[in-house]
């Protein structure tokens, strides 16, 4: 199989219909939003309006012209129309942030449907099927779907005595070091590879460093 190709597909229905849901609510309060919008916009035409009476009667009021009642009336529908575009801005900001839950929410259906597709991380050749269709699997599940071993690079491990190590590093430090493999008992030429690893840890009973090549294969 090769990296990003389908292995499984998981029943992807509920998903579908949360992703939906999801996209529902955020068309629901973007409505609901430009609602709010257009709330402010009226009332604040009709503050606008009614900051202009109050003004035009308090210096009527102040002339003798008219009643301190009447006076009064047209200065609380001003501050009458001044909470309500309090509350308007604070029905956008609200709006606003339910509208940022939305998408956020919709981000995580997305999320969740596309992990309905299980795709291969890597290059390489699978075993055996271990689950079939139909079977209930769970997160983290133990045996896992498939077992893929990856055949391109390999690597070999192997040992050296601790003294050389400092030798071995001096020598990276000067470019890549190069490693050959032979099978035993085999009559193909050696294989070069790169050594790509160093152990951080000596082995107390054979006094030995861990060291791993890479190999084209």
């Amino acid at each position: 199989v090769k990296k990003g190709e389908i292995l499984f597909k998981i029943d992807s229905r509920p998903f579908e219909a949360a992703l939906r849901r999801a996209e529902g609510n955020l068309a629901r309060d973007q409505a609901q939003a430009k609602q709010a919008e257009a709330n402010l916009a009226k009332d604040t035409a009709q503050a606008k309006n009614a900051e202009t009476q109050s003004s035009r009667y308090e210096n009527l009021f102040k002339e003798g012209v008219v009643a301190k009642e009447v006076y009064d009336q047209f200065r609380t529908s001003a501050e009458s129309n001044e909470a309500a575009l309090q509350a308007d801005r604070a029905a956008i900001e609200y709006a606003a942030a339910t509208i940022r839950s939305d998408r956020a929410a919709i981000e995580n259906a997305k999320l969740d449907l596309e992990n309905c597709t299980i795709r291969s991380p890597i290059n390489g050749r699978t075993g055996y099927l271990i689950v079939h269709q139909g079977n209930i699997i769970k997160a983290n599940e133990v045996p896992p779907l498939v077992v893929i071993n990856q055949i391109q690079p390999i690597y070999v491990t192997f040992s050296v005595p601790e003294q050389h190590i400092a030798e071995i590093k001096r020598r990276m430090g000067a470019g890549k070091l190069e490693v050959s493999v032979a099978v035993p008992k085999s009559e193909g030429r050696p294989v070069d590879g790169v050594l790509t690893f160093i152990d951080n840890t000596v082995d107390m009973t054979t006094g030995t460093i861990r060291l791993k090549g890479t190999f084209a294969n």
